[in-house]
């Protein structure tokens, strides 16, 4: 069918192992989550402290978008920051539901 010379069966595999490498890892970089290198956790735990998090950082949570990152941020500002977790459902858009989906990502200090 393919009349490939050597040289060219040779560049095709290594294309061909070239793409299934970077398919790979790009499986592997989903999977381990974006790197949150941030100045925003909580001491030693890996929580996102709402008190000091940005509108990208919260983002970063699954199950908090721009506008709910926005409204958190503004209902901070407001307040003088949370003083609980639980203050967090005063906030327009986190219901119970998203309240223990996030919730396990988040601290206060």
């Amino acid at each position: 069918m393919f009349d490939l010379t050597e040289d060219e069966r040779k560049v095709l595999f290594f294309l061909s192992a070239v793409f299934l490498f970077g398919i790979a890892l790009s499986f592997i970089l989903k999977q381990a989550g974006p790197a949150k290198a941030y100045g925003n956790f909580s001491a030693g735990v890996g929580k996102v402290n709402v008190n000091k998090a940005d509108k990208k950082l919260l983002m970063s949570i699954s199950g908090i978008g721009e506008k709910l990152a926005l409204r958190i941020i503004e209902y901070r500002d407001r307040n003088d920051g949370f003083d609980s977790l639980e203050e967090l459902k005063e906030v327009k858009g986190i219901t119970e539901l998203r309240f223990s989906k996030i919730s396990g990502c988040l601290s206060v200090e």
